[in-house]
């Protein structure tokens, strides 16, 4: 008997215990938002409707919700991280210097590099069996010819006006000039003066002005159209992105035919017309809408445009997925640093797979392997140096691996050339945004760029007494005192940012480097599935995909000086097939951004590979 009466006080105790929790999570106000451990920001309370109530999501996401906001989280991840330290972890102290688990392989990563290997060469055997078949291209896609070269220098092609009430524009062509005209009143509202080229080159925006037209004119000839071309039949995009359409009239006149532009829904996509030719489509919203192209009301030629929505995994990841970073961290003066290391299975794997992705979406691609030296490349401490892998003998060894069909940047020389620099934070484990920039440097350079100087971005200190990840990793009471500022470079261009969160939240910013937060997650929001970043100044079909880990975050802003359109994915969250949308979408660039331990990491290589179906 006595003892039931303990079993039950003890039974009331704990449901009190938790029940007391359950409602101090429910009713806490001051919730947070962004994880510091994890560099993330946190899920949102889910908007409720019907639908999602339907379909089970509310209660999905409001159940993520709850987890990610939960009670001192992040205190509770930190004593998870502080209990693996008593498992023993080795420190050989000396000079000021403590060396934290050096190792120069990630366990239990060969076989799985061993697996990962066997599955791609079959896919590459699969690929080059196939003849590369034409679903590495769009099929529908006009011939090459249709597609006018773009050029750098030619004038615009006509002034871009808002209408906000009707998206109708009106564009004719090159010897005409382009107008944009209001459907309702007939007026127009924008419009150039009349440009001389050869009917052909209908959107090529090569053009010289015309002389001024007499004040008698004689009545326009009647003109013959036989046929209409887009460049494009069928536009795949997803919310935030862009791309360019392109038209050829064929006529009897010499001087083309007019033509005018329309989309059937303004509210999934936007239409507008392009500097150098062309019309520019702007997703919207999710959902389908017909671009059409027409002459008068005899000729009408259509391109169908789906804005697609992204699905992605609810996914909390932990600490342990952050790059690898109990893997060779040590403390020297007053900063944590991180080794680099050389597997040869890994290395070889990444290899393969940029490869493997050159070939699955075309020749017309390219692929380039940037990769971030970590922060031990700036220790000239020639005893310390001794201790520690040789970055630059890892970059030699990794570009011996890569086909020379990829592009692999030397980001080594430049960093190290520039190792004086604030290029990497103190208190956390990645690179500075002062570092990503050197790193930038040198991938616009070897893709035939003119990189943007430091002081063509609007500078400003985001956070003086900036506190990062290291302590939570090493538990270490110096690393306490390691402090470090927060430098942001912001792209002078408007541009508009939409990142898809964890949970399939979309969230819409005017910047790639958010106010809202004064981490390292202010870099285009932190770690998210999907981000797509819109630059309306920059060439529409200029598309670059970006597959990183966190330090891609940094790296990301300054293609804003060069792109349309940048995606962004982080695979650790994302659940869609890559190719599956993106295959269609007009890619000119692939970027591979991580740093030096991902990139010799068979983990990081099998994720990328079943992001494309390789499984």
């Amino acid at each position: 008997m006595k003892n039931k009466i303990i079993d039950i006080v003890s039974l009331c105790a704990a449901a009190a215990l938790f029940g007391a929790v359950a409602l101090l999570n429910i009713l806490q106000t001051d919730r947070p938002t962004v994880s510091e451990i994890e560099q993330r920001n946190l899920a949102k309370m889910p908007e409720f409707s019907m639908e999602s109530l339907t379909d089970g999501s509310y209660f999905n996401d409001l159940s993520l919700f709850f987890s990610d906001t939960f009670l001192y989280r992040d205190k509770l991840v930190g004593i998870s991280k502080e209990i693996d330290t008593l498992k023993g972890l080795d420190y050989s102290v000396g000079d000021n210097f403590a060396l934290i688990g050096t190792s120069d392989s990630v366990s239990g990563d060969e076989d799985a590099a061993s697996a990962g290997m066997d599955k791609v060469n079959a896919a590459l055997d699969s690929l080059l069996n196939a003849g590369k078949t034409e679903e590495t291209e769009p099929a529908d896609s006009a011939p090459d010819e249709t597609v006018p070269e773009e050029t750098t220098d030619a004038p615009p092609m006509g002034e871009i006006v808002e209408d906000t009430d009707h998206p109708e524009t009106e564009a004719t062509d090159p010897d005409e000039g382009f107008i944009i005209t209001d459907d309702d009143t007939g007026e127009t509202i924008g419009g150039t003066e009349t440009p001389e080229t050869e009917s052909e080159e209908i959107i090529s925006g090569e053009t010289e002005p015309a002389e001024s037209e007499p004040e008698e004119t004689e009545p326009e000839p009647v003109i013959t159209v036989t046929a209409i071309h887009l460049s494009k039949k069928n536009l795949n995009l997803t919310v935030g992105s862009g791309a360019v359409v392109y038209a050829t009239v064929e006529s009897d006149s010499p001087d083309g035919a007019t033509v005018s532009w329309s989309i059937s829904d303004k509210n999934v996509a936007s239409i507008s017309l392009n500097p150098k030719g062309g019309i520019d489509v702007k997703a919207v919203a999710t959902g389908t809408c017909t671009l059409t192209c027409s002459y008068g009301d005899k000729l009408k030629e259509s391109c169908e445009v789906k804005v697609t929505e992204i699905n992605t995994t609810v996914s909390n990841p932990g600490a342990d997925n952050a790059d690898f970073l109990l893997n060779g961290m040590f403390i020297y003066g007053d900063a944590v640093y991180t080794q680099g290391f050389f597997s040869q299975t890994g290395a070889e794997l990444y290899a393969k797979t940029a490869l493997y992705y050159k070939q699955l979406f075309g020749e017309d691609v390219n692929v380039s392997v940037v990769v971030a030296p970590v922060s031990s490349i700036v220790v000239d401490n020639e005893e310390i140096q001794q201790k520690i892998p040789d970055q630059k003998s890892i970059f030699t060894k990794m570009e011996a691996l890569m086909d020379d069909s990829i592009n692999f940047v030397d980001v080594y020389s430049e960093m190290y050339d520039n190792r004086d620099e604030y290029l990497y934070f103190k208190s956390d484990h990645h690179w500075t945004q002062r570092g990503a920039y050197y790193a930038y440097r040198a991938f616009a350079q070897s893709i035939g760029l003119t990189p943007a100087e430091l002081d063509d971005f609007d500078y400003e200190i985001r956070n003086d007494a900036y506190s990062g990840s290291m302590y939570t990793y090493t538990y270490d009471a110096r690393v306490k005192n390691f402090v470090d500022i927060i430098e942001a470079f912001k792209p002078r261009k408007d541009l508009t940012m939409t990142i898809t969160t964890a949970n399939g939240a979309t969230i819409n910013y005017d910047t790639c480097i958010v106010n809202t937060n004064k981490t390292y997650v202010t870099f285009i929001a932190g770690d998210n599935p999907y981000t797509v970043i819109n630059v309306p100044e920059n060439p529409q079909d200029k598309n670059v995909l970006v597959l990183k880990d966190s330090f891609g975050n940094a790296f990301v802003p300054f293609l804003c000086e060069h792109f349309g359109n940048i995606i962004v994915v982080d695979v650790r969250h994302s659940s869609f097939n890559i190719y599956d949308l993106l295959k269609d979408y007009g890619l000119t660039d692939i970027v591979f951004m991580n740093n030096v331990q991902a990139a010799n990491s068979a983990q990081w290589a099998n994720m990328y590979l079943a992001a494309v179906g390789v499984n």
